[in-house]
């Protein structure tokens, strides 16, 4: 059951919104038991397999949090609670590698060594990235005496919450577990923020994402299977993924915290105008923020950071984007995409690091090389979203050559040479990538929209209003997404 659901929409929130509101009523001790139960059933519908094994991880995490936080520092007969974090680790991670990499790494060891060691797929449990990091978060901070252990009822909660457990936010326990123990009954407020939310993120998935994936598909398939594409094609097809994924996954978050605040729950943001950044540093503070912070608190950080001079950091930035691109996709393409994050990190701060000492704040600052920063560091986003969304490096391969011209024809003949193999055959999908790009630079983020201020606190130039002009936009917005949820589409971030 997808949020982007006539069953979802239209079934199981109002239902469980009437449940929550009587339960408040009747019995207030119980609504977090209802908000388990609820989430347990929502993750069910995806397979009982796979919710009996984030049952098993959610006890042991559990157990393994009590002991944790019980142990003293210094432990007997030479078993530390450092050892015990380590097999807890381990425990949470052998699921995640048998599931997402076992394949990968058997195809590897079967090309190298020409072996032929087989094993048969049991198909990627949902959202197992997410609540593998979600829950490897919560035992280090037990570890580190940040947080004191939550009872079961309350941790089981916290690790399958319905609206993160799938594709996050990636929330942490000291921010969100308090939120859990003490969930508040419906009221007006809530639920008009949270619809707005939710229509919104709606509108982002089904009106434009979703649109716009026919275009990308078409042009990726193609490269896919080799065939040609004139330099038109592949820049369309690029950009119409980079903007598809943009509205596809903030899509799906803005409905995650609209659902969250119907139960008086504040999930964190995910997105920050992301194709807005200066620089690629600035877009891992903008883009799938919570795993930006997970990389750098858990990874980067314990690794060294930028501790021990500039070498040891620049290692480390590529290393945990190594391992970011890893955790996307069991894939070449998507370790070589972390990769090349990495190396544009590295390339980031020595740049910010000799114009600090070289050129004065209030020139890089000014409008021009800002807009000139803006403009590079997307493009050199829209190119490296090429190989995260390519089926195979050859098929990237094919992109980036289209993309230089090689394939590209004479461009005297206007749109029919343009886009010559008929993968573009209207003015559609450049009306898309024009509305996409308006509402990208121009629009302020849902969350600043629905809250009235910006992180620096001042005030965007379109609010929302709880009035009768927003509620007939929203409607409008609602009835257009209700009209087009039959196309058949999952959220992206779903493979992941």
């Amino acid at each position: 059951m997808l949020f982007n659901s006539y069953q979802f929409i239209l079934l199981f929130l109002p239902a469980l919104l009437l449940a929550y509101w009587l339960v408040s009523q009747a019995a207030r001790d119980r609504m977090g038991l209802l908000l388990l139960a609820s989430s347990l059933i929502f993750y069910s519908l995806w397979g009982m397999g796979f919710l009996v094994l984030l049952l098993c991880m959610i006890c042991l995490n559990c157990a393994f949090g009590q002991v944790l936080a019980a142990m003293p520092d210094q432990g007997e007969g030479g078993f530390s609670r450092k050892h015990l974090l380590t097999l807890a680790l381990v425990i949470n991670l052998a699921p995640l590698c048998w599931f997402k990499y076992a394949n990968f790494f058997i195809d590897n060891i079967n090309m190298a060594f020409d072996a032929s060691i087989a094993h048969q797929s049991t198909g990627l449990p949902l959202g197992i990235s997410f609540y593998t990091f979600l829950q490897i978060a919560y035992l280090v901070t037990v570890y580190r005496r940040q947080v004191e252990p939550a009872g079961l009822l309350q941790y089981a909660n916290f690790a399958s919450f319905f609206p993160y457990v799938i594709s996050g936010p990636i929330v942490r326990y000291p921010e969100f577990g308090p939120q859990l123990a003490d969930p508040q009954p419906l009221n007006a407020a809530a639920i008009s923020r949270g619809m707005t939310f939710f229509i919104i993120g709606l509108a982002k998935k089904v009106l434009i994402a979703d649109s716009i994936a026919a275009y990308a598909n078409s042009i990726f398939n193609a490269a896919h299977k080799g065939f040609p594409l004139t330099s038109a094609e592949a820049w369309l097809g690029s950009l119409a993924y980079t903007f598809q994924l943009y509205f596809d996954f903030s899509g799906y978050t803005d409905m995650a915290i609209g659902t969250a605040i119907f139960f008086g729950l504040n999930l964190p943001d995910n997105f920050d105008s992301p194709y807005k950044s200066t620089g690629i540093v600035d877009f891992w503070r903008r883009w799938h923020i919570t795993l930006s912070l997970w990389l750098r608190d858990f990874l980067y950080i314990p690794l060294g950071g930028s501790r021990a001079g500039k070498f040891r950091q620049y290692r480390n930035l590529l290393l945990t984007m190594l391992l970011g691109g890893l955790w996307h996709g069991a894939g070449w393409t998507f370790i070589i995409w972390g990769g090349v994050h990495g190396a544009m990190l590295c390339v980031n701060h020595f740049w910010k690091a000799w114009a600090t000492r070289h050129i004065s704040e209030r020139a890089l600052n000014n409008p021009v090389p800002r807009v000139i920063s803006i403009a590079f560091t997307f493009l050199c986003i829209n190119l490296a979203w090429v190989l995260f969304r390519a089926d195979s490096l050859h098929a990237a391969g094919v992109m980036y050559s289209s993309m230089a011209g090689l394939f590209s024809s004479d461009l005297s003949g206007g749109w029919s040479t343009l886009f010559a193999n008929n993968y573009i055959r209207d003015a559609w999908p450049v009306i898309y990538l024009a509305v996409s790009g308006l509402l990208v630079w121009c629009f302020p983020t849902t969350r600043q929209l629905i809250n009235g201020t910006r992180a620096d606190g001042t005030r965007p130039w379109l609010v929302w209003q709880a009035d009768k002009r927003w509620a007939a936009g929203l409607a409008a917005l609602t009835f257009g997404a209700l009209l087009l949820l039959s196309r058949k589409t999952v959220f992206l971030y779903f493979q992941f």
